[in-house]
């Protein structure tokens, strides 16, 4: 029988087990505060763990994608992809050219963002399959005298191989893949690459069975131009579509809407370029190697193709939307007139000579419409339109068809180069085209 203290019956083992809760307590007691620790640095660590993620997200984020819906309803339009790499790859530095006067090679907006026209700043939208020999070539020719340019091309890219106009002349070697998977610093930062509903590629050449591009040039042109519209609208007062294989006088262009036609960009509707009218019962429209039009156009017609209806797959019904096998230039005209009751205007001067060439211009200086007939190129033309050595401007804005990067830099040199025995590209020149080449270095104050 145990002692009994206070009337209770008291064990022996009483006190060793109060002393062994007591050490068990302890124990809980520190490893609570072990286990409380540990989540402190942990939280700890993770938070500094999730704003160095944050901080590379940041970083490497203009190397991925935005979610772009490629949806083809008439509510939904696929944005622009707009990369802007860390390291891109500089703009190509100018050919070299003897001339020092008024001839000097420029960069983008160098001497026309003040003085007469500095309200009548030229963008240059480029539709364009990526292609680095094209690209540079621009750059380093025409495209450096636009206060603005930008090249608008598809999202996935040949990785190896070589395009040479709408062929692709050697097979790509790596196939082809989307832009962000190419190392940063890749492309340069006025490239824009689009979410396009219809591929690039697939197609094949009828006579050889080669790959070719696949043009579907009416969706990248009107995505290129909602792009500029919501991005770019302040940037410019005029606004041009230029083909990679059109070469650009974007002074002339200047002196065109302000000197000659003295338009105002912001108050008036304008769209010009090679007048055609050879369709018959259809608009009249400007050939698509140079369409301009005005601020207040762009910005409307940028609303126009917003909301007009998306992916139709029919044929040509007369309607302003986005169809597969749509052509430029009609869908253009269709949409600026039925819209917003816009009319192509030709450029051509006082005596009725064209400021947007068609063709190289040594040809429109042998083009003789007595001889050849009504094709389609005079058809439609006023009876005392231009011909011959009379055939072109003496400020042209642009000529077209030129294909090969020699020839853009055989341009640059014949209109900007000095007139002295080492300008090859100049003295070459057959008579005829010498005589036209001196009559535009002259209007244009090349040699001044």
């Amino acid at each position: 029988m145990a002692p009994r203290r206070n009337g209770h019956s008291y064990s022996l083992g009483t006190n060793k087990q109060v002393l062994e809760r007591k050490r068990n307590g302890s124990l809980f007691k520190i490893f609570f505060m072990i286990l409380i620790a540990v989540a402190v640095s942990l939280s700890v660590l993770a938070v500094n763990l999730t704003r160095q993620l944050s901080s590379s997200s940041s970083e490497s984020s203009s190397a991925l994608p935005r979610s772009v819906a490629a949806s083809e309803s008439s509510s939904s339009v696929s944005r622009a992809i707009d990369k802007k790499p860390s390291a891109a790859i500089e703009i190509p530095p100018p050919l070299p050219n003897n001339n020092n006067n008024n001839g000097q090679l420029l960069t983008p907006g160098a001497t026309r963002n003040n003085g007469k026209y500095a309200q009548d700043r030229v963008y240059c939208m480029v539709p364009f399959v990526w292609n680095e020999e094209y690209y540079t070539v621009i750059m380093q020719t025409w495209g450096k005298r636009c206060d603005v340019i930008k090249f608008f091309t598809d999202s996935v890219v040949l990785d190896g191989g070589k395009i040479q106009g709408d062929k692709i002349t050697e097979d790509p070697m790596r196939g082809y893949k989307p832009y962000y998977e190419f190392e940063e610093g890749t492309f340069p930062q006025n490239v824009v690459f689009m979410n396009m509903t219809r591929p690039w590629t697939g197609c094949k050449d009828e006579e050889t069975g080669k790959p070719k591009i696949c043009r579907h040039i009416w969706e990248k042109m009107w995505r290129s131009w909602v792009h500029v519209g919501d991005y770019d609208l302040d940037k410019a007062e005029w606004f041009c579509k230029v083909d990679y294989d059109t070469f650009l006088f974007p002074e002339n262009l200047q002196y065109y809407v302000h000197d000659y036609k003295k338009w105002d960009p912001f108050n008036e509707h304008h769209y010009f370029g090679h007048y055609l009218s050879h369709r018959g019962s259809r608009a009249p429209l400007i050939a698509g190697a140079c369409a301009c039009w005005s601020h207040k156009t762009m910005h409307d017609i940028a609303e126009v193709y917003r909301t007009m209806p998306k992916g139709y797959k029919g044929d040509e019904r007369g309607k302003c939307e986005d169809r597969a096998g749509a052509t430029e230039e009609v869908s253009t005209s269709l949409c600026l007139k039925d819209k917003l009751g816009v009319t192509a205007e030709a450029a051509r001067d006082e005596e009725m000579r064209e400021y947007v060439m068609v063709d190289p211009y040594h040809n429109h200086l042998m083009w003789n419409r007595t001889e050849q007939g009504e094709w389609w190129f005079w058809k439609g033309k006023p009876a005392n339109a231009g011909q011959l050595e009379d055939c072109c401007a003496r400020r042209p804005i642009a000529f077209h068809k030129y294909k090969v990067k020699k020839q853009m830099e055989e341009l640059e040199h014949q209109f900007y180069g000095s007139r002295g025995a080492e300008n090859e590209e100049y003295n070459n020149l057959k008579e005829a085209q010498r005589r036209y080449v001196d009559k535009v270095r002259d209007a244009m104050g090349t040699d001044a």
